[in-house]
């Protein structure tokens, strides 16, 4: 019987190199435009997530008590943790603040392919414009970062604030307006049907969220809805072809995409890549209100880090990087010389591996070349004692005799990137 917790995983291997690589594309983009990292507790106080995370959420945390009795709950994501912070140390700064963040995340729901109990997120928040410029940024830099990744992403935006004034028509709000969208969420038609019942505006609801394609979309949509609707619909064009200025060519309209997070307030989108959902964004201009701030516009975007390595992985990527070379001692003798060696390759930058069994030469090289190394740097008497070691090619078999004074020189260049 396994002790590892249900939902949770071992990561080693490819499947840690996948992650380290996605995280690294990522941090690049995100540096290159203009964010600045943080990083918040992975427990928070239990209220910052019931306020306004929405009912999945809420049911799906995992909250307890610490030993003086207050409410605590491992973040399930980082939205509203990024927002507290920005209220606490960041709010009096120069607008807007673009934030970016890494971290793991925990929901108790059902493990299944692509989803854990336990889990990675990375982000990016773009906290004090209300401009659709803002909102087009975080749509062409989701988009720059799968285009690195060499991933085809596809892009579905829609709109809760549309959703929620053709439900406010029907005379649908609140918490009963919160379900509905729950339901539009779940794609489950049948359980939509349930929501809305028998009120008037009802089929003509279901087919607004049923409207998908291009921008023609929208226009289609303006005829279905009152003149507010139409002003929300413009804004959405206009943010879109502000994303294809910056980048981010053919997102699809999909009006039935709500979210699961109650905080969205206006435009959202998701992101899939083989049909699975990799990234979800959007608006969310009142959750800094509901956590007792003052008034923030906002919008962001999640990146589901485990999902988007699983699916590197299955594309052949993850690729782990073994050291460079390891030094072997030919004898017992060599032992301590080629221990000093290793040392001063480290120091000089060249990941090296050094040899900790008491191996024979010939065990040694078998391990090192198991392990994945390329060269094995021979520690012997005679080439010592001339000031030189003798490098093998552990790939081709091919060795030679470098002095030990070029040796960090050599694997410098030797090792480097595309050498």
């Amino acid at each position: 019987m396994s002790l590892r917790p249900k939902g949770t995983r071992d990561l080693l291997g490819r499947e840690l190199a996948a992650i380290r690589e996605v995280e690294g594309v990522m941090r690049e983009v995100f540096l290159t435009w203009g964010y600045r990292e943080v990083e918040t507790p992975i427990f928070e106080s239990l209220e910052l997530f019931t306020r306004k995370s929405g009912e999945e959420v809420v049911r799906q945390l995992y909250a307890f008590r610490d030993k003086s009795g207050k409410e605590l709950a491992l973040r399930p994501e980082l939205t509203a943790p990024v927002v507290r912070l920005y209220l606490e140390r960041l709010r009096s700064e120069s607008k807007p603040v673009k934030l970016f963040y890494f971290g793991p995340c925990f929901r108790y729901e059902e493990p299944q392919a692509h989803r854990w109990r336990q889990f990675r997120q990375a982000g990016v928040e773009v906290l004090g414009s209300s401009r659709p410029e803002a909102d087009a940024e975080v749509l062409a830099l989701t988009h720059e970062v799968f285009r690195r990744l060499g991933l085809r992403g596809e892009f579905r935006v829609g709109n809760v604030r549309l959703l929620r004034l053709f439900l406010e028509g029907m005379g649908v709000r609140g918490e009963e307006a919160e379900g509905v969208l729950r339901a539009v969420d779940s794609r489950d038609p049948k359980r939509l049907e349930r929501e809305l019942g028998d009120r008037e505006g009802a089929k003509e609801f279901m087919e607004l969220v049923e409207l998908r394609g291009g921008r023609e979309v929208l226009e289609r949509a303006k005829g279905r809805v009152g003149e507010e609707g139409r002003e929300v619909l413009e804004r959405m064009g206009r943010i879109l072809e502000l994303a294809g200025k910056m980048g981010a060519k053919g997102p699809s309209v999909d009006l039935s995409i709500a979210r699961g997070l109650e905080y969205y307030t206006d435009v959202v989108f998701e992101v899939y890549v083989s049909g699975i959902q990799v990234a979800g964004g959007g608006r969310y201009d009142g959750l800094a209100e509901a956590l007792g701030g003052e008034p923030c516009p906002a919008v962001g975007v999640g990146f589901g880090v485990d999902r988007i390595a699983q699916l590197l992985l299955e594309g052949g990527g993850g690729r782990e990087e073994p050291p460079c070379c390891a030094v072997l001692p030919a004898t017992e003798e060599m032992l301590e010389a080629s221990l000093e060696l290793a040392s001063v390759l480290r120091g000089a930058g060249v990941s090296t591996e050094a040899e900790l069994m008491g191996r024979s030469l010939g065990k040694a090289l078998a391990h090192a070349n198991a392990r994945g190394v390329r060269y094995a740097v021979i520690v012997g008497p005679r080439e010592f004692a001339g000031g030189r070691v003798t490098v093998r090619d552990l790939e081709t078999g091919e060795q030679r005799e470098v002095e030990v004074k070029e040796l960090a020189s050599w694997f410098r260049r030797t090792c480097s990137p595309g050498s």
